[in-house]
């Protein structure tokens, strides 16, 4: 990753705050990249550049409770809906209704 062409970012939507890292143009077709545990955004160190060099917008964040993001104190602040709200309000602040999503876990 070089620093030039990848960008730290934070979004704030209903009292969350996502961290990400974004590179590659604008109106480029979206790729947003979830890491899994225990990992962060800069588990996609390697993909972002690729994916910025193909003319992908790419979007890595740190997922909830992770990295530069909102960590919460209660188990049940990590069930999958929530996660799953955070993803899709990060789209929308985004600016865009569709994006090829690409996950990993252990």
């Amino acid at each position: 990753m070089t620093p030039d062409t990848i960008a730290e970012r934070r979004v704030t939507m209903a009292g969350h705050e996502t961290f990400y890292l974004a590179t590659g143009p604008e109106d480029g077709p979206m790729v947003i990249l979830l890491h899994g545990w225990p990992e962060l955004s800069l588990s996609w160190c390697h993909q972002l550049p690729c994916l910025d060099s193909l003319g992908f917008r790419a979007i890595a964040p740190d997922m909830r409770g992770y990295g530069g993001s909102s960590v919460y104190p209660r188990h049940e602040d990590y069930a999958q809906k929530k996660i799953d709200a955070d993803m899709t309000q990060l789209l929308a602040a985004l600016g865009r209704d569709r994006a090829v999503w690409v996950g990993h876990d252990l």
